[in-house]
């Protein structure tokens, strides 16, 4: 029977669990896939993203470890049927994109983003909300970033897919990029583009790490639509 302890609930957050693990077998499997997301190893070209992932990799070595330990040892247990997600469950905003080419809201997913969602692999017990496809691509190396109901996900130019909890989000700010200075890169996709970025939206941690920053892509409007979500969901979730 699955500990819901606080400590256990915490860590279960930390493999990305959404609820208490009805086996050790959940545990091990949620294990495997956040240790593949997180492993060290992913990321040797880059100094700063390998230190914040061998911290992470330590982390979730630790709750994988007290999760075993206390599943076979529970210091708070609650009837099977009682089994509810470590964390309430709370209303989600409605989002309206307008036409926003690109931009696609649940149930209305063209089979291509489902098989991308698919791909991503989130639980069943997290239902998609929104997808704002950045690039266009395979499921397994397509630019997206990703609302459900508990998490956000963003997986960028390098194929990296990152993911963040709703209530371990930090700062969240738009900000004016019109003293920005611009590479000749940057315009030129502006250029394409046919519309002139504004604004970038930083999306940080609660311990006041960069989650991710969206300056390019999507549009200003796409941005100020996942912003407003963001905060929304940010203040029910931390509330």
């Amino acid at each position: 029977m699955a500990c819901v302890c606080r400590d256990c609930l915490q860590h279960s957050r930390i493999l990305g669990i959404v609820q208490p693990p009805k086996s050790k077998a959940a545990i091990h499997r949620a294990y495997r896939t956040a240790a593949k997301l997180w492993h060290p190893d992913k990321f040797e070209g880059n100094l700063k993203k390998r230190s914040e992932a061998e911290e992470r990799f330590k982390r979730i070595h630790a709750a994988y470890q007290a999760l075993c330990v206390h599943f076979e040892n529970p210091t708070r247990e609650l009837p099977e049927a009682d089994f509810v997600s470590p964390i309430r469950k709370i209303p989600t905003p409605k989002i309206v994109f307008g036409d926003e080419p690109g931009c696609f809201v649940a149930p209305n997913f063209p089979e291509r983003i489902r098989a991308v969602i698919a791909g991503a692999r989130v639980e069943a017990s997290d239902p998609p909300v929104a997808f704002i496809e950045l690039s266009p691509g395979t499921p397994s190396n397509s630019q997206f970033i990703l609302l459900t109901g508990h998490r956000l996900y963003v997986r960028d130019s390098k194929g990296l897919l990152s993911v963040v909890w709703y209530s371990d989000l930090g700062s969240i700010r738009l900000v004016d990029r019109k003293g920005e200075k611009q590479g000749a890169w940057q315009r030129i996709a502006d250029t394409i583009a046919g519309k002139q970025q504004t604004c970038s939206l930083q999306i940080d941690r609660l311990d006041l790490s960069r989650f991710h920053t969206l300056t390019n892509r999507p549009d200003d409007s796409v941005k100020k639509v996942v912003y407003n979500f963001l905060r929304q969901m940010k203040s029910n979730w931390q509330s």
